[in-house]
């Protein structure tokens, strides 16, 4: 498979000599564009026709979501998006689910981390290409299932919904999906107290999302104890 066309939108130069570094390293992309304002980024998804973008949030001419959702009206094919970000608010996250990335990393994140998500992104891209070469008309339900199969701890959160199944009565899609995003980008886990503290919401709230995700196999819990010597639920993202 070739490398993935690549463009990385961030506002820091330095930061995006980084992700371009992790990209090369990877072996699996190409770079072939690096943007530091949301106008230059459309530029460059316009004129070279990348097949991802690692887009930032926080840019200073316009916001990342803004940027996510003009370049759904691009004309030709629509480009994949991976946002990579220190943007935690409740509703970024939602916007950014909504308008379709397909991960939402938050900085700071080590390199384990990241090449997981890149890892997810190429099975992915495999996956699309090779439905892709039979004709849209040859895709029956077992074959977009195994599209929208979750790949892993990067795998998109609309496709672990999916795997999930319909959400039950009392909790928010929208906010699952914040949930699970955050979560996968602790590798050591997560308290409920932590993860309710980032997204923004009751304690008593985030703890009803994480326990429905230890029900569905998509989590685990691990006790940590503190200097009380008092076990605390730690929830981990194993994505099964």
């Amino acid at each position: 498979m070739s490398p993935i066309r690549t463009v990385v939108v961030d506002d820091d130069s330095e930061v995006a000599g980084v992700h371009t570094g992790f990209l090369l390293a990877h072996g699996g992309f190409d770079v072939v564009g690096v943007a530091h304002t949301g106008a230059r980024a459309l530029e460059l998804v316009d004129l070279l026709k990348p097949q991802l973008v690692l887009l930032d949030i926080h840019l200073p001419d316009m916001s990342g979501i803004e940027v996510l959702r003009a370049a759904r009206n691009l004309p030709g094919d629509p480009v994949d998006i991976i946002a990579i970000t220190a943007a935690r608010e409740l509703e970024t996250v939602r916007a950014a689910v909504a308008g379709g990335v397909l991960h939402y990393l938050v900085k700071p994140f080590n390199s384990r981390v990241l090449n997981q998500r890149l890892d997810a992104y190429v099975e992915y891209h495999r996956a699309v290409a090779t439905h892709a070469s039979v004709g849209a008309a040859a895709l029956d339900q077992h074959r977009i299932d195994q599209l929208l199969r979750p790949t892993g701890p990067g795998a998109p959160a609309g496709a672990v919904r999916a795997a999930q199944g319909p959400t039950p009565k009392g909790l928010s899609a929208p906010t699952l999906d914040a949930v699970v995003a955050d979560l996968r980008t602790r590798p050591d886990g997560a308290s409920a107290s932590e993860v309710a503290e980032r997204l923004g919401m009751a304690r008593v709230s985030a703890r009803r999302y994480l326990e429905f995700l230890v029900t569905k196999g998509q989590v685990r819990i691990v006790p940590r104890y503190g200097s009380a010597g008092r076990p605390e639920k730690f929830y981990l993202w194993t994505g099964r």
